[in-house]
């Protein structure tokens, strides 16, 4: 569909999406999923046969007709700029995804918003056992633990340390620096921020680290150094990645420009990483007695996971009033 000039709708979308990401609450995940949504729906505008009206205002884009028109063709596969292996049909979690990033982009803009019905959420998968959990961890130590060990199981042997210690998600795995972890490597601080959509505000938590993962991390952080060396400015992220990796950009020849090997761990390289391990693991692990293969994701690692963590310490309060002075008696 082919109109003259620039709709109305896509500068109140952009100025709506740019308040949406300058706010404290927004993770970076959130972030790059208001921005694929946005995508999205400027695509959309351009199908034919989507709602006209909706065109004019942010407030006519999100009304019933054109956001169910949206949804139908998301949900389709119809509006993604690149070929997906399998079946290009979204699922209902990412629709649902979808839903969260209009409502915050309707509360962006101040316009009101007729979203279709939220789809059910699936069955939670069955989290990793406690037999499964240790099994892994040895795993991981067996080949971390030797000169000469592959950069990258050291680091998911540290990783999963710290997952088990703290159940903490992708994107505050991702999100953790250096300085987050106490000089002795006994506490890590984590924030958790809201997910879904709550707009509860981030949580400040502290953990205690237990032994296997205060040496996992000792070997990890070794590693880390000399993978960080030709790293330009400072390096921070206490995740960083093993091996250079493509940065999705050509060179004035057009050749791939890679990113060198001590860059921060983005979610979806630590996804990767987790699910490249679990497939080697369940592999050297089958026909091992009591073995139950892996799931792929670790979320279901995750959610097994009951953390404790520290409870805060109120300061102790300054004395309050005069002191009186002790007279001083002659020697």
């Amino acid at each position: 569909m082919t109109t003259a000039g620039r709709p109305p709708v896509l500068d109140q979308l952009d100025r709506a999406l740019q308040r949406a990401l300058a706010r404290d609450e927004t993770s970076p995940a959130r972030a790059r999923q208001l921005r694929w949504v946005a995508g999205e729906l400027r695509r959309a505008l351009d199908t034919d046969g989507f709602p006209e009206q909706a065109r004019d205002s942010l407030t006519d884009l999100f009304k019933a007709g054109p956001l169910t028109a949206y949804v139908t063709l998301a949900s389709r596969g119809d509006l993604r700029t690149r070929a997906a292996p399998g079946s290009p049909a979204s699922t209902n979690a990412s629709i649902r995804i979808r839903l969260d990033c209009l409502d915050i982009l309707a509360r962006a803009g101040t316009v009101p918003i007729e979203a279709p019905e939220r789809p059910a959420l699936p069955e939670p998968k069955t989290p990793v056992g406690p037999r499964q959990r240790s099994l892994l961890h040895g795993w991981l130590e067996a080949g971390a633990d030797r000169p000469g060990a592959d950069p990258g199981r050291v680091r998911l042997f540290a990783l999963i340390g710290v997952v088990l210690d703290t159940g903490a998600r992708a994107g505050e795995l991702c999100a953790l620096r250096t300085r987050d972890l106490t000089a002795d490597l006994a506490t890590v601080t984590i924030v958790r921020k809201p997910q879904a959509r709550s707009i509860a505000p981030p949580v400040t938590e502290h953990h205690h680290l237990t032994a296997p993962t205060r040496i996992a991390l000792r070997q990890w952080l070794t590693v880390r150094e000399d993978l960080i060396r030709e790293v330009q400015g400072t390096a921070t992220a206490l995740w960083v990645s093993v091996r250079g990796n493509h940065a999705g950009l050509l060179d004035a020849a057009g050749q791939a420009q890679l990113r060198p090997a001590g860059m921060p761990l983005m979610p979806r390289g630590l996804a990767r990483a987790y699910t490249r391990t679990v497939v080697q693991v369940n592999a050297d692990m089958l026909g091992q007695p009591g073995w139950e293969p892996l799931p792929y994701r670790l979320e279901q690692l995750r959610r097994a996971i009951d953390p404790h963590p520290e409870p805060e310490t109120e300061p102790t309060p300054p004395p309050t009033g005069k002191t009186r002075k002790t007279a001083k008696t002659a020697p």
